[in-house]
């Protein structure tokens, strides 16, 4: 398991960033969609907010493998996270925190929060893109 550094969990938790996660069922059935709501929740594992997740949700039924990429312009930074989707929490702090969150800034509701144990972590902004730094 990796453990990400706090300048990438840094990024990852700023709400300006932008961010998006994949996921592929088969090579068929690839996904790619904004999470606004990721979240690095510790060093080793971070999080979305579930609220229209259909074709996440059955890739990640067959394929537990994800890629997150979170990145901002100002000053510019980026990282890919690659994980294992652990699965779904439809109560308790967590998924509390969440909602609430989300609530307020979007005004929608969530059906669960997904968490992912982070395997490696790189750069995809200068200085060297690509780099595996965890």
């Amino acid at each position: 398991m990796a453990k990400m550094p706090k300048e990438v969990m840094e990024v990852i938790n700023d709400p300006n960033s932008a961010k998006v996660l994949a996921t592929a069922g088969t090579v068929l059935e690839i996904n790619a969609v904004p999470k606004g709501g990721l979240r690095a929740i510790d060093e080793d594992r971070i999080a979305f907010a579930d609220i229209f997740g259909d074709k996440t949700n059955k890739n990640l039924e067959v394929n537990k493998k994800v890629v997150a990429l979170a990145f901002k312009m100002s000053p510019v930074a980026g990282y890919q996270i690659k994980g294992t989707f652990l699965g779904f929490q439809t109560s308790g702090e967590l998924f509390d925190r969440f909602a609430k969150e989300i609530k307020e800034r979007i005004k929608l509701n969530i059906k669960a929060v997904g968490t992912i144990k982070v395997d490696g972590v790189y750069a995809v902004a200068p200085p060297e893109p690509g780099k595996k730094i965890a």
